[in-house]
């Protein structure tokens, strides 16, 4: 359907799920991971030295993107979310940036990876940057309108709470009729 439409990139193997939070209460470590289960899991259980405690969920879904040209799959299993430039703390660079972008038309999003098994922050590639914007820009419909995902330049992952870190499922939703 999507190359009838002249669509280069397509979403595909959308799973909707959770985003599970979880913290460790001795070294205060915390954590999250996506979940396709109907209901997030929340029971305690031992890792190693760790005990990890459920601290949230949020709904979310996971996805890939089809490049409808060479028919490559793109995998996006480390994209916790798609965060709007608004629910930065003001006076940030991202929500100066953003009120900026925003008066000429364009939503900035920030991509925020999950963390790496070992606790540091991931980012995604720049080309997987440039394959969300091409994605989410090409099923646009209002004339003027764009959108900008940057890459977590900006230590969303490490600054803002987990709640606050949520896909924008009015943008993810957007595919061609």
């Amino acid at each position: 359907m999507a190359e009838q439409t002249g669509l280069r990139y397509q979403m595909v193997d959308v799973t909707p799920g959770h985003v599970v939070m979880e913290h460790d209460l001795m070294s205060r470590a915390m954590r999250s991971y996506f979940s396709a289960e109907q209901v997030a899991p929340v029971e305690e259980y031992r890792e190693g030295d760790h005990i990890w405690h459920f601290a949230g969920t949020a709904q979310a879904i996971q996805f890939d993107v089809r490049d409808n040209r060479s028919g490559e799959i793109i995998p996006f299993r480390e994209l916790l979310g798609l965060t709007y430039y608004g629910c930065a703390k003001p006076e940030t660079a991202l929500r100066r940036l953003g009120d900026v972008a925003h008066e000429n038309g364009i939503s900035v999003y920030v991509a925020v990876a999950y963390e790496n098994p070992d606790g540091s922050v991931r980012a995604l590639a720049s080309e997987k940057i440039r394959v969300l914007n091409a994605l989410f820009n090409d099923r646009l419909r209002t004339p003027g309108k764009k959108i900008l995902i940057l890459p977590d330049v900006f230590d969303l992952y490490r600054t803002m709470s987990y709640g606050e870190i949520m896909i924008d499922f009015g943008l993810t939703s957007m595919e061609a009729d």
